[in-house]
């Protein structure tokens, strides 16, 4: 017999249209990445006689532009959710796309590209979807943050692929044409129509439970159908959050170092660019899949143990890059190394959201992101540091698997910092 509750519940529980939007914008926002951009790179230095240096310094500049305002950005998506935040990201992503069409001088692609990769990036694809996810999953918060995380190096690897062969039967800029078109079309009304800050705004609950179990009135140690609260203030103060930071900082430098130089590598070692490129390609695609894949088992295992494990692999991974010298070998390091080092970042969200709840996650998660961006920045010019000074890739690669050694230990040392200091926790499954 159906109860009125259960009539009263829609079939579809409405956090997916949420998860499908905020996985759109991803998916999208990819085409002002640094990998789609790589492509870019030529043709439009060619045609404009830029300085290969001068024109990444926009893609650099963006990127740190990004990490600077994920604060700010983390706490409007608590106080008033993604609805308007990523409506209006999109507007700006379409508005970009259309400028970079239109370029003429340096100054100007600096000037649009810098601002739109710099509050897109949170706005699509970082702190706010994530937040929005945290709001309207629970008990299947890991896939929905792993979703959401396997959008973007998707998204990167497809666009990319697009725009090659837009370029090659039209024009570079054609490619930015095409895009903001599929922006406007694809994501700016379901933004503005679908998105909603909370479950509970729709008299729903996360995951679609059919009802709230009451809350445990002691201070028991937490367990996944607890959902606690923190305020940022409140994980400022325990060791945790700071452990979980410093092991993001070292994870992104280690990750990017590597990723960033993997083909001047191959080349250097005797593989053909074609294989080289491939081979990045196959480490993009891998990368896509460990993040939804890992969010699914967090599910299911421990996602502070999934973290030490994973940190461990990618170690040995990026020691085993030193033996590589055929194209078989560099596609096992890339499937390897993008399963661990990608899927390494998701589970740093997972952890975010699982320790400290989703009441102030986007300000939490907020004050980790500029630190991480630190990490993505540094890496690549590390690395490029230590193979200037040894004339070879081998220090390098040993000193970043080392830090995945250590991004391991730290991530072990992040114990779960139990309830908050006055004890906000609830029943949410």
């Amino acid at each position: 017999m159906v109860t009125t509750e259960q009539a009263r519940r829609p079939r579809v529980f409405y956090g997916w249209y949420i998860l499908g939007v905020a996985m759109l914008a991803a998916f999208l926002a990819a085409g002002s990445s640094q990998l789609f951009m790589s492509i870019m790179l030529k043709p439009m230095t060619d045609d404009f006689g830029w300085s290969r240096t001068a024109t990444t310094g926009a893609i650099t500049l963006g990127t740190i532009l990004a990490g600077l305002v994920a604060p700010v950005f983390g706490r409007l998506a608590d106080r008033h959710g993604p609805r308007l935040l990523m409506t209006l990201g999109a507007l700006l992503l379409a508005g970009s796309y259309f400028a970079l069409a239109q370029l003429g001088e340096l100054w100007q692609f600096y000037a649009v590209y810098v601002t739109a990769r710099g509050l897109t990036t949170p706005m699509l694809t970082g702190v706010v979807p994530m937040t929005a996810a945290t709001n309207w999953f629970r008990r299947m918060r890991g896939r929905a943050l792993g979703f959401i995380a396997m959008c973007t190096p998707l998204g990167g690897a497809v666009l990319a692929f697009s725009g090659e062969l837009i370029i090659e039967s039209a024009s570079w800029q054609t490619v930015f044409i095409v895009f903001a078109m599929l922006t406007l079309t694809l994501l700016v009304v379901p933004a503005a129509m679908l998105l909603r800050r909370t479950p509970e705004e729709m008299g729903l609950l996360p995951d679609g439970a059919p009802s709230l179990p009451p809350a445990t009135a002691a201070p028991t140690p937490p367990t996944r159908g607890h959902e606690l609260s923190w305020t940022l203030s409140e994980a400022l103060r325990t060791p945790t959050l700071w452990l979980i930071t410093a092991a993001g900082v070292v994870a992104a430098m280690a990750n990017t170092a590597v990723g960033f130089h993997l083909v001047a590598y191959y080349t250097d070692v005797g593989l053909p660019a074609t294989e080289a490129v491939t081979a990045l390609s196959v480490y993009a695609f891998s990368g896509a899949i460990a993040s939804g894949l890992w969010g699914w088992f967090t599910e299911r295992l421990s996602e502070r143990m999934m973290a030490v494990v994973v940190s461990l692999l990618s170690a040995g991974a990026i020691m085993y890059l030193l033996w590589v010298r055929d194209l078989l070998g560099a596609i096992a390091f890339a499937v390897l190394f993008g399963l661990t080092s990608r899927g390494g970042s998701t589970l740093t969200n997972i952890i975010l959201a699982q320790y400290f709840g989703r009441r102030a996650y986007g300000t939490i998660s907020g004050f980790v992101n500029p630190f991480t961006m630190v990490g993505l920045g540094l890496g690549p010019t590390i690395g490029a540091l230590c193979f200037d000074l040894t004339g070879s890739y081998h220090v390098e690669f040993t000193f970043f698997a080392v830090a995945s050694v250590v991004t391991a230990g730290l991530i072990w040392l992040a114990r779960h910092p139990g309830p908050p200091p006055h004890h906000h926790l609830t029943r949410t499954d």
